[in-house]
């Protein structure tokens, strides 16, 4: 067995800061926050990014303390009854394999704590807090600011802070965009057939849309996958003017809906804004090439259940032009894989 001492050593020593130490980094990080001035009101993503460097190197500090525990303390604990048995009555020395057992146990999980640091050590975000203190350092000619040696605010409480009310301020603005659809939608000259008209213009290969003449459904045929489904609207729905629409399979007589079909049709039916018909018709064309589009995650097409990814996850990619809306893209995945 390799010696404990030898490699926690090595491995706490690479991942040794740079010249300046966890305190200075802290006091220089921020001093950037403090001179940020962003307001609370308005939280800027610089702001975001700096607090949650600050409460890494906290957390980069806690576990700096935590290694120090490792060596001597941690790694004699096993071994402390035999040594001295005075000093841990009530304890029985376990046998030389039962010591070494243990022994090896603690050294493992030392390793792997000591693993965890050099990566969140030399993680993306820290190296841009080490890249930003380093140009802070040379606007300044090279003078550090001196640490205080402790922290003077719990930075993990802010961050969490700071996400809930960008998470507020997100889910206001996702609700006034919604209601802004919803009134584009009953603003819409035709209603719900202008709005499978426009979509059947964009011609999706394979996708062929029959709006019923009687009632509020389309009839979605998939020519590529093999499968028809019905778009109908739910009764009783029709909350702000607008109604909410489900999806079902339609088989031929004397079959049963397939293991797939039943799959996807959940899917299409669990999504969000049931009211958004352009959203589903745009979500159940992500299907016609369902034979060919491998999960996204295990870059596979069958899982071993031999089931195909039915699973659709909207992903928007903003536009590298200005002004225009982001793409959108459906993400293919098996159940299996979610």
């Amino acid at each position: 067995m390799s010696n404990p001492v030898n490699l926690v050593g090595d491995a706490t020593s690479a991942a040794r800061p740079p010249p300046q130490t966890l305190a200075e980094t802290k006091e220089n990080v921020a001093a950037v926050l403090v001179d940020n001035g962003a307001s609370s009101a308005e939280i800027s993503e610089s702001e975001m990014q700096l607090v949650s460097s600050l409460a890494k190197l906290q957390k980069l500090e806690a576990m700096v303390h935590q290694l120090r525990t490792l060596l001597p303390d941690r790694l004699l604990e096993p071994m402390r009854p035999a040594l001295n048995p005075k000093a841990a009555p009530g304890s029985v020395a376990g046998s030389p394999e039962i010591m070494l057992q243990q022994a090896s146990h603690i050294f493992r999980g030392g390793v792997a704590e000591v693993q965890e640091f050099q990566s969140m050590w030399r993680g993306p975000e820290m190296k841009a807090v080490w890249e930003r203190v380093d140009a802070q350092i040379k606007e300044n000619g090279g003078n550090l600011l001196q640490p205080t040696g402790v922290w003077e605010q719990d930075y993990d409480t802010i961050l969490e802070e700071l996400v809930k009310e960008q998470e507020k301020k997100n889910e206001k603005q996702r609700k006034a965009d919604e209601e802004q659809e919803r009134s584009n939608i009953r603003s819409t000259e035709g209603g719900w057939r202008a709005i499978v008209d426009g979509f059947a213009q964009r011609n999706v290969p394979g996708m062929r849309l029959i709006p019923s003449k009687r009632e509020a459904s389309v009839t979605v045929a998939l020519a590529k996958a093999g499968m028809v489904f019905n778009v109908h609207t739910v009764g009783g729905t029709e909350g702000n003017g607008v109604p909410e629409w489900q999806v079902s399979s339609k088989t031929a007589p004397g079959q049963s809906q397939t293991k797939v079909e039943r799959s996807i049709t959940d899917c299409l039916n669990a999504r969000p804004q049931q009211w958004n018909l352009a959203h589903l018709l745009d979500m159940i064309s992500s299907y016609s090439s369902i034979k060919q589009t491998p999960c996204m995650k295990c870059g596979k097409m069958t899982d071993a259940a031999t089931q195909l990814p039915t699973i659709r996850q909207h992903k928007l990619t903003p536009s590298p032009t200005d002004g225009q809306p982001p793409s959108s893209t459906w993400e293919a995945y098996h159940a299996s894989c979610i």
